[in-house]
Formats: C-alpha cells, structure tokens, sequence
C-alpha cells in the first residue's frame, strides 16, 4: 500500500520546476520541419564534415588478399556493402580491428567517407593512430 501511494507522489517534487522548462529550447534546431531550401541553407552553412580516411590511413587499417576457390567461408558470403557474393579471384579486404570482410573497392569508398566499420560501426583506425 505504502509503495503504491509513493509512485502515485508527483515526480515535479523531487526534480524542482527546473527540469520543466528547457533553457535551450530557443538554441535548438527544428529540422524535422524544416523546408528543403531551409535545410539546403543549413547545409551550406554548417558545411561538409569530413569523418573518413586518407588512402594511407586505408592502407593501415585494411589487409588485403585474393579469395580464392579454397575459402569456403568467403565463398558462402556477400559483401555487405554491395551485397555481391565473392567470387573466385576477387579483392577481399578485411579490417584489422574487427576481422569483418569486404569487398576492397567497396571498403576503400566507404572508409574515405567515414572511418567507422559498416557492420559494428567499430572505428577501423583509432584516433591515435590517425595522429601518426
């Protein structure tokens, strides 16, 4: 009885008429109904944000080899970026912080946008070693 009177208590009590009223809500961005010539402009103004790699960076973080009609593991898979199984004598290229394949050219576009695994979203280079 006790307990059920105690969640039934107003939550406002505890938390003060602070948390009621949001400080920032002016500061805040509505983009969900934004216009599309608004967002266009928000763009433009933020401008582009780069998060991928360099082709050395690449180097670093991937390891390279030839699929061949021995890798049965490959042989049963697909790229999940491209979604194309491996084929014999393909470029399969794996990221050494996670072991996920891929296709290398497929990898190579999307690790020079972003710098983050597609599958784990793991980073496939660390920010230390990007320092280097």
């Amino acid at each position: 009885m006790f307990l059920q009177a105690f969640m039934m208590v107003d939550r406002s009590s505890f938390y003060g008429s602070r948390h009621l009223f949001d400080h920032y809500g002016d500061m805040r961005l509505d983009v969900d109904n934004m216009t599309y010539e608004e967002l266009l402009a928000l763009g433009e103004r933020i401008g582009n944000v780069n998060t991928g790699l360099s082709e050395g960076m690449i180097s670093n973080c991937l390891v390279e080899k030839t699929s061949s009609s021995t890798d049965h593991d490959l042989e049963e898979a697909s790229c999940p970026i491209c979604l194309e199984g491996y084929k014999s004598k393909d470029e399969v290229g794996t990221i050494k912080n996670c072991g996920h394949d891929y296709h290398v050219s497929c990898i190579k576009k999307w690790l020079l946008m972003k710098n983050a695994c597609p599958i784990c979203k793991a980073p496939a280079l660390s920010d230390s070693l990007k320092k280097q």
